[in-house]
């Protein structure tokens, strides 16, 4: 699951299929990278919930003709920082193109959905969309 280059750089690749049941191999996939690099327990937190909430966007509303479909996560444990890819084949949505939620408002007024992504972008210290030849990438950055 994990190899470390001649740098002691780590990196890892899981591939998902669309369905929520896969969450908790997302878990033990970054429980177990975290312990090989021996990340803080905060840094674990951050990468899993971030790529969860991902994921279950992915899973609900990325693939809405059905089927199985697989995700491909990879993470690369760099010396300052943690990179995240993920990539599907499914429908174009880019993330940065909604707006921040307002948070401000009482759960009654707010519109629902958006606070997922708002993490994300809270938790990350990047976050990249790109449309690829064969569907979605989000590039997440977290620095050390």
């Amino acid at each position: 699951m994990t190899d470390k280059d001649e740098n002691g750089c780590g990196k890892a690749v899981i591939r998902l299929d669309n369905r929520l049941d896969e969450l908790g191999r997302l878990h033990a996939f970054f429980e177990e990278i975290g312990e090989r690099a021996n990340w803080p327990d905060r840094l674990k937190f951050d990468m899993t919930l971030s790529c969860e909430e991902l994921l279950t966007n992915t899973i609900n509303y990325g693939f809405p003709q059905g089927g199985r479909h697989v995700i491909t996560l990879s993470v690369q444990s760099l010396p300052a920082e943690v990179e995240v890819r993920l990539e599907d084949g499914g429908v174009p949505f880019n993330p940065l193109e909604f707006g921040e939620p307002d948070v401000s408002l009482d759960l009654e007024q707010r519109s629902v959905g958006g606070l997922g992504i708002f993490f994300v972008r809270r938790l990350m210290n990047e976050m990249i969309y790109e449309r690829t030849e064969t569907g979605n990438r989000i590039i997440l950055r977290k620095l050390l």
